[in-house]
This record gives structure tokens, C-alpha cells and sequence, in this order.
């Protein structure tokens, strides 16, 4: 009996490069304001509420108001991600793999895009003439965890907020950001779970799409970050109406292979955009806190 004959065996490869699992798409780009901007800095001018005077005479003098005017700036950031292949690697390797890191260069621009978002609704905008006043999320947006999870009551609060603010506008959509913690625990509500108070049969489709006028949006922690802040036990998911939050794009994703004379001629996969993000007005965003252990 030959002990040699493993050398013989079989060793079969298959064709294509599998991705791994990650997030590959953006989920939050469709559900903000999109705006081109075309330098470093862009500025969008906003109005404000001005009240109008009862006329208690005939033929009086005019009487002014003065508008008040406000503004936000965006300031664009580079995202950039690139990786070389060399000719010797395209040569012994059963499967050219430029595509797949294309696509895998293409996911992590399109997270980074929902991070900015995120970052943007949560943190500190920019206002004034050149834009530099910091405006922070008021204490009056936000909702405590208050040792529970995502709760109906939560969200009703959000919405109260909304609709005290007068910041609903006519067909403005309204959005949830939160995990699949979050989304687990809250289908456990008898409401959420009812047919009489849903249409969706959650516990049949695994998830849920929406609720009490909100679209919900699901964003996991990656590899390469965290999309929703966690501080301990407590991430911070918050609602939003579609107006409140702009992506500003000075350049979209875009990708390219080059092969690099310089690098012996190694394929060079590339990938690229320019975006930024800002919180448009206070009033249309809500921090949500949860305990999520």
C-alpha cells in the first residue's frame, strides 16, 4: 500500500469570492434631506416664525416685523479607501478579486455615510455667518433611558415632542434609528404584537417596518465603528423627520482599478466620496436612550 498516494488527492476551489457578512448598502441616506454642495463649507440659509398684528385703525403707518434668519453649515470630509494587488497575485490566485474588494470598499463608504448621519443628528451643528456657533442637542430633546429599554411610551413622548414643536410638516416622513435590540424587546409590546393596534403581524414577518407614524431604520455596530453611541449599558437611537437632517454630496461614491506603473504595475482598487452631514433644526430631532445590556 503506497503512503504516498495522499499527494494524488483531489483539491478542488471554487469559482467567485464570497463577501463576508457586514452591512453593504446605506440605510439612512434615503431618509434625510440629500443636498449637492460644491466646496469645503456650505451654508443653508434658514427663516424663522414671525407673528402677525391685528390692524385696529384705517389708514395707520405700516408696521414692520423684523424675520429672523439663521444658518447652518456642512463641512465636507474626504472618506477614502484603497488596497494594491500585485500582478504575481493575479496570476496565482484561481479568482481575480478586485471586483470583491470593490464592493467591500463601496460597503464601508456607504456605512461611513450613516455614521456621519448619525454623528450629525446627535452631536453639535454649526450656525452663524461663517459658521462657527455651536449648537448642541437641547436637554429638552433628549428622553432618558430611565432604567427601561425601547418602550411604547418612548416613542409616544418622541411624537408629543414632534407635535408640540409644530416640527411634523406636510408629507415630512418620520424615522427611528435603533438596534436589533431595541427592535427585539419592542415587538414584545402587547400593541406592537396586536393586530388590533398593527397592521404588520411582527411576530410573523421577524421585525418591525413601522408604528405610530414612525419608519424604523436598523443599524448595527461594525467592524470598522459604531453607528449609534453606546455609553455603558445605555444607546442613544433617536427619531427624526426627514427635513431635519441633511446629507450634503460634493461627490458620491466612486471607484476605480488602475493598474500603477510605479507599483510594478499592481492593480490599485480605490475607492472615494466626499460627503457632510448636519442637523438641520433641534425641534425635529429627539434622543432616545435605552438600556440595551
Amino acid at each position: 500500500m503506497s503512503v504516498e498516494i495522499t499527494t494524488a488527492f483531489r483539491q478542488e476551489y471554487k469559482s467567485g469570492i464570497e463577501m463576508l457578512v457586514q452591512q453593504m448598502s446605506s440605510q439612512m441616506r434615503t431618509s434625510v434631506r440629500e443636498e449637492a454642495i460644491s466646496s469645503k463649507r456650505a451654508f443653508f440659509d434658514q427663516v424663522g416664525a414671525v407673528a402677525a398684528t391685528e390692524a385696529t385703525e384705517r389708514h395707520g403707518d405700516t408696521q414692520y416685523v423684523s424675520t429672523p434668519h439663521k444658518r447652518r453649515s456642512v463641512a465636507a470630509k474626504t472618506y477614502r479607501v484603497a488596497d494594491l494587488v500585485d500582478v504575481p497575485d493575479l496570476i496565482r490566485t484561481l479568482n481575480d478579486p478586485t471586483n470583491a474588494y470593490s464592493q467591500a470598499f463601496a460597503a464601508a463608504l456607504n456605512r461611513a455615510i450613516d455614521r456621519e448621519i448619525a454623528t450629525a443628528a446627535l452631536g453639535t451643528a454649526y450656525t452663524g455667518e461663517t459658521g462657527t456657533n455651536a449648537v448642541t442637542l437641547p436637554a429638552g430633546q433628549k428622553l432618558a433611558a430611565g432604567g427601561a429599554g425601547f418602550t411604547l411610551a418612548k416613542l409616544r413622548s418622541a411624537m408629543k415632542l414632534f407635535k408640540a414643536n409644530n416640527a411634523i410638516m406636510p408629507g415630512d416622513d418620520l424615522y427611528v434609528a435603533w438596534t436589533s435590540a431595541q427592535e427585539d424587546e419592542f415587538m414584545d409590546t402587547n400593541e406592537v404584537k396586536s393586530v388590533d393596534y398593527n397592521t404588520q403581524k411582527v411576530l410573523v414577518s421577524g421585525g418591525v417596518e413601522g408604528f405610530y407614524g414612525f419608519r424604523f431604520i436598523r443599524l448595527e455596530d461594525a467592524a470598522d465603528g459604531t453607528l449609534l453611541p453606546k455609553s455603558g449599558s445605555t444607546r442613544s437611537c433617536f427619531a427624526w423627520a426627514k427635513s431635519g437632517v441633511l446629507l450634503g454630496l460634493g461627490q458620491d461614491i466612486t471607484a476605480k482599478i488602475d493598474p500603477l506603473p510605479n507599483k510594478n504595475y499592481a492593480a490599485q482598487v480605490y475607492a472615494s466620496m466626499d460627503i457632510g452631514a448636519t442637523r438641520m433644526q433641534e425641534e425635529k430631532v429627539v434622543q432616545i436612550d435605552c438600556v440595551e445590556s
